[in-house]
């Protein structure tokens, strides 16, 4: 541990101005009073909820085994691996942050004393937080190890079904298309191999879905406590993507076409000003990063994007290749038929919204990448509708064996999925490939070192002391605090992902790192024509005409 007073003393200390400087405390208070109130909600309006669904037994076992099945599927099914590198190691390392410093920002200068983090430079992420507060509540019960954020991910995976069940029963008062929605949502391939990851997207569903839910319920009950729950859960809601707090507008809806006469109603109006004012730290945080380019170099959002995005994202549903088109068509038709009814084309709009945010987006594209995981968010309508789509169907057919007939035609079609949903794949396999030997690395340093990377977030998570690379090439203070005036104080360079790609700052550090320092390896790694290594720092190398300090030679 670097415990000596030198270190000691640079840890802790603010490093943002303005109003950001307060606004990650802010935010973690925000996101646990967010967290427990709506947990304490939870516990106290579920068994009302459930009691007034009144499902028959077998539905409720039906949407059990669509739990389980999804669950069976993303746990021995779908490869657990990362696929959006390296969002996932930062969620991740905030929700670090979370737990030890109670600040949601990620750090970019920290040690690890006492298993706990202490950081000297941290950095406000452009993301919102939801995600690693999540996380953050679950490393507080298993610790802080990477294995529970996809846990946290198999579960919500495994908990969609349930919660898709019950939404729609409360929407639609038909058991029938409420089975059918739980097995469609475990049936959706891409939700699977996204639910073993450890990104944000699982998590942005079922919390999304829940606000639903708990708008549904006010709408049954019309419980001022249902009201609040509602309130409380869909801010919660909001805070977990960028585009989620689109929800609002779905949970408004729903109140209007379910209880217009509540609308008027001055618990309402009450509750709409507690949502507004638990949500001020979220409006802050999009007014803090407003600017932010989302890694673009040109315009972020533009109707020039609109037809590249349309002629991929309309396709994806009908195509059969990485969507089921069995869902989109049951969809189709479950709003035709139940075009009148207003829940119905509530439950539309849904996915228009949650579909259409990113078509004028420059990255909004499902073949971008690994960006079809926005689609994840435009699942629950799609298994809605298409519940109701079968429901009208076997009504039509009127032949009793038609449940088993359509559930067999669903669960044979899923086969044609398996191996997309089995494959890791080759996208981003250089920073996949770069994690995996960092782990490894990470296994190298002794507990007082400290290594220099791009990505200090992955090297704190597991527990090792990191700092960002651009620190030692362009901060003469810390040079002579942690690596100069301290000649046995192990310090190691890592060569990653990032001083192999085009990008001339990031690569520019690394030429920095070899050209001023003396490097030792101390492991190295080819990789398809990549080398990725850690080399331990041995002393800076001297400039022409300028003496070198002694021990640094030694």
């Amino acid at each position: 541990m670097r415990c000596d007073s030198v270190h000691s003393s640079r840890y802790e200390r603010p490093m943002a101005d303005g109003f950001i400087a307060w606004l990650p405390a802010l935010q973690f208070w925000q996101l646990e009073v967010l967290f427990w109130l709506a947990a304490a909600l939870s516990v106290w309006e579920l068994p009302r909820l459930v009691k007034h669904l009144a499902a028959p037994p077998g539905a409720w076992a039906a949407a059990i085994a669509s739990g389980l099945v999804a669950l069976a599927l993303v746990v021995f099914v779908a490869p657990r691996t990362n696929r959006i590198l390296y969002d996932e190691l930062i969620y991740q390392h905030i929700g670090q942050n979370l737990t030890d410093r109670h600040r949601a920002e990620m750090c970019n200068d920290g040690v690890i004393e006492r298993g706990r983090l202490q950081c000297a430079r941290a950095e406000y992420n452009k993301q919102p937080d939801g995600y690693p507060q999540l996380l953050s509540v679950a490393y507080a019960v298993a610790g802080v190890r990477e294995v529970v954020a996809w846990h946290v991910n198999n579960a919500c995976t495994a908990l969609l079904p349930l919660v898709i069940f019950a939404a729609a029963m409360l929407l639609f008062s038909d058991a029938w298309a409420a089975i059918f929605a739980a097995l469609l949502s475990a049936l959706m391939p891409e939700a699977l191999l996204w639910g073993n990851t450890a990104a944000v997207e699982p998590s942005a569903t079922i919390t999304s879905v829940w606000a639903v839910l708990c708008a549904a319920w006010f709408v049954r009950s019309r419980r001022t406590s249902a009201l609040v729950w509602t309130a409380v859960c869909t801010v919660y809601a909001c805070q977990f993507r960028p585009e989620s707090p689109l929800i609002a507008a779905i949970v408004v809806a729903i109140i209007w076409t379910g209880a217009p006469d509540e609308v008027r109603r001055t618990q309402v109006s009450v509750c709409a000003l507690l949502a507004v004012v638990l949500a001020s730290p979220l409006g802050l945080h999009i007014l803090a990063e407003r600017r932010q380019p989302w890694g673009s170099t040109g315009d972020r959002i533009s109707l020039a994007f609109l037809w590249n995005n349309l002629r991929v994202n309309g396709p994806f549903y009908f195509s059969n290749i990485r969507f089921p088109a069995m869902a989109t068509a049951f969809a189709v038709w479950g709003v035709v038929t139940h075009r009148r009814d207003g829940l119905t084309r509530v439950a539309a709009i849904y996915f228009l919204l949650m579909w259409g945010t990113y078509l004028s987006f420059y990255a909004g594209s499902y073949n971008y990448g690994a960006d079809v995981r926005y689609s994840l968010l435009t699942y629950p309508p799609v298994a809605w509708l298409g519940g109701l789509g079968i429901s009208a169907l076997g009504q039509r057919i009127r032949w009793r064996g038609w449940p088993v007939a359509i559930a067999t035609a669903l669960a044979l079609q899923f086969l044609w999925f398996v191996p997309l949903v089995h494959a890791v794949g080759e996208d981003g396999w250089a920073a996949r490939t770069d994690v995996a030997d960092a782990r490894a690395f990470a296994r190298l340093v002794p507990a007082d070192g400290l290594v220099l990377t791009h990505n200090p977030s992955m090297f704190l998570l597991w527990g090792t002391n990191a700092a960002q690379m651009s620190l030692a090439a362009t901060d003469e203070e810390f040079v002579r605090t942690e690596i100069t005036s301290q000649p046995n104080h192990p310090v190691y360079f890592h060569d990653n992902f990032w001083c192999a790609i085009g990008d001339a700052v990031q690569s520019g550090f690394c030429r920095a790192m070899r050209s001023r320092f003396v490097l030792e390896p101390v492991a190295e790694v080819p990789e398809r024509g990549l080398r990725y290594g850690l080399y331990r720092i041995r002393g800076v190398k001297p400039i022409p005409g300028v003496a070198a300090p002694p021990a640094l030679l030694r």
